[in-house]
């Protein structure tokens, strides 16, 4: 169980690169739907690399990724991906998650996207009671705020939230969020080490500075954990 936010770095078309460069992360997205080649071969890589926990994710094009192969084939993928993982991302909407959740023995994110705006609280509390009845580990809700009344909405969910929630506002108007969220109870916020891979995102660095700035008690922390990692490796 993830008990305080955890700074996720993205990592997709130069993942064996920059698993080199994760000084600021706590954890590892691989996306599979950006490498190019064999995608089993690079997350073995970066999970030879790097002792951090990792998400396997395999986005369909229809939620903000470059999937477009046959669901079977996707699901396949992400199957044999949960071997080099500790996470498990599926969509909410995802024809075949229930097949996914049966096949894998990994904690599982359930996530849900909209480009075009933020849903309402009653359709943002239905969204969450959907993820935690599926038995998500952790639920992921990214959404798009087109004004400022839109943030509320999402920080409010976070107060509400009887799970683990992690909760992204894509765009310009709720970019802040993405290093907000976290005092509000956001479980994880991502970030890229060499380029976006959503709207707004900021990189992993930027996310560091902001925790320091805004809650150095949780940087306090993770800068302790750090410096412990460091020391069992030698």
């Amino acid at each position: 169980m993830i008990l305080k936010p955890r700074i996720v770095a993205v990592l997709g078309k130069e993942a064996r690169r920059d698993v080199l460069s994760l000084a600021d992360a706590d954890m590892v997205e691989v996306r599979l739907d950006l490498i190019e080649g064999d995608c089993l071969a690079v997350i073995k890589a970066v999970r030879k690399a790097t002792n951090l926990p990792i998400i396997a994710t395999n986005r369909l094009k229809s939620e903000g990724g470059q999937f477009e192969g046959r669901e079977e084939d996707r699901i396949e993928l992400l199957t044999k991906a949960a071997a080099y993982s500790d996470y498990v991302d599926i969509e909410l909407l995802a024809r075949q998650r229930s097949e996914l959740m049966g096949r894998v023995n990994r904690s599982i994110i359930i996530s849900y996207h909209n480009f075009a705006r933020t849903p309402g609280r009653d359709e943002l509390l239905a969204i969450l009671k959907e993820m935690k009845d599926s038995k998500a580990a952790i639920a992921k809700i990214a959404v798009t705020p087109n004004c400022m009344r839109d943030n509320l909405e999402i920080l409010g969910l976070l107060l509400e939230a009887e799970m683990p929630l992690c909760v992204i506002a894509m765009g310009q108007v709720g970019r802040h969020l993405r290093a907000v969220a976290p005092l509000y109870g956001s479980v994880l916020t991502y970030g890229y080490v060499s380029s976006a891979a959503a709207p707004g995102q900021m990189s992993i660095s930027e996310l560091r500075q902001a925790q320091r700035l805004l809650d150095p008690a949780s940087a306090t922390l993770w800068a302790d954990s750090a410096k412990k990692m460091s020391v069992s490796s030698t």
